[in-house]
């Protein structure tokens, strides 16, 4: 008997488990067989774990926006830097406000995330596949793994939607909410490039600077400024990826540059026929790209059926951090910032009211 079991180990999985009380017995059950997660795959593996820019609701998505600034009041960028300054991890902010690891070593911040959540007495069981969380009476859940059957008087579930099936992402947390009876967003790769109808294999590997503008049914929903690049499959880099957030598989979508000409070679001057005054250039949306490159992925629990630390309001002492949430930030490290301020929070609560 636990009295925690997080499912997954990921960024928030790892972070929580930090905070629990020493003395309960808690496990982290991961489906794959190595100590390592999503962490370090960001930044290029150099580990974008944080943004000082952060605006809740300028740079999320989800049905809640407007009660993100007080979540995320509870553990702030600010939080995590000095968290890791005490810890001895020096931290470096980067263009953007990204804030990165100054060793340049996403391997770092995991390690330690292992050997801290370790050092809290925390069991890592590894090549556990949960198949089913069901709860067997008011206070005991079930958990049903590859491995036979675990009970716990607490489940925190911290796994996303898909997104890296090469390090074991499958759609379980999805799975999980839907047999709970939890509301849910609909899910769709996101900070990944798009692929367009019109044929631009012939500008591949060309970068340009531009706005990008993406239409839904006619109204703006996206605008932002930076550079991209032309693929031969249609556009990427950090501006598309961002771009992708507000996009699903809809054709109600559409996508405009605006081209800055002093940024411009000229081949895509050519192509496009670009001259001043003369600068907007329409594109159909084919498709985002598959979803073993997306980043991330936009869905989650909808955080109307959550209470504000985290909770089901329909099954207590069942919990959902991290990606299972409807929270999706840009690209340059709000993501992982995510992770680290729902984790924070569910585990001082979990704390606090011992529930």
């Amino acid at each position: 008997m636990y009295d925690v079991l997080i499912v997954w180990w990921g960024a928030s999985g790892l972070f929580c488990s930090m905070f629990l009380p020493k003395e309960w017995k808690k496990c982290i059950i991961e489906k794959t067989d190595k100590l390592w997660s999503k962490v370090l795959l960001s930044g290029g593996e150099r580990c974008n774990l944080t943004n000082i820019h952060l605006n809740p609701e300028l740079h999320y998505v989800g049905q809640s926006l407007k009660s993100l600034p007080s979540l995320f009041h509870g553990f702030w960028p600010e939080d995590m830097i000095s968290f890791l300054q005490e810890h001895a991890i020096e931290t470096k902010v980067e263009e953007q406000g990204r804030v990165m690891l100054k060793s340049g070593k996403a391997k770092q911040l995991v390690e330690f995330l292992i050997d801290a959540s370790k050092k809290n007495e925390t069991e890592h069981l590894l090549s556990h596949e949960v198949h089913s969380i069901k709860k067997s009476d008011e206070h005991i859940f079930v958990v049903m793994t590859s491995a036979g059957a675990f009970s716990a008087k607490r489940v925190i579930v911290a796994t996303w939607w898909m997104t890296y099936p090469q390090i074991g992402a499958t759609s379980f947390a999805y799975e999980i909410a839907e047999q709970l009876w939890l509301s849910l967003s609909k899910p769709h790769p996101a900070l990944c490039g798009i692929e367009t109808k019109d044929d631009v294999s012939l500008l591949a590997w060309n970068t340009v600077q531009a706005t990008v503008n993406v239409y839904n049914q006619n109204k703006l929903v996206y605008s932002s400024k930076w550079p991209l690049l032309f693929t031969h499959w249609g556009l990427s880099w950090p501006v598309i990826f961002d771009a992708s957030l507000y996009i699903d598989d809809d054709a109600k979508y559409s996508l405009q540059l605006d081209f800055d000409l002093s940024w411009t070679s000229k081949k895509v001057l050519q192509y496009f026929k670009l001259v001043e005054g003369d600068t907007l250039r329409d594109f159909t949306i084919k498709t985002l790209r598959p979803i073993n490159e997306a980043k991330v992925s936009v869905w989650g629990i909808l955080l109307k059926d959550l209470d504000q630390y985290f909770q089901s309001k329909k099954i207590s002492w069942l919990y959902f951090i991290g990606e299972s949430l409807d929270i999706t930030g840009k690209t340059w490290g709000y993501n992982l910032q995510r992770a680290w301020t729902s984790a924070y929070i569910c585990a001082k609560k979990i704390i606090e009211k011992k529930g």
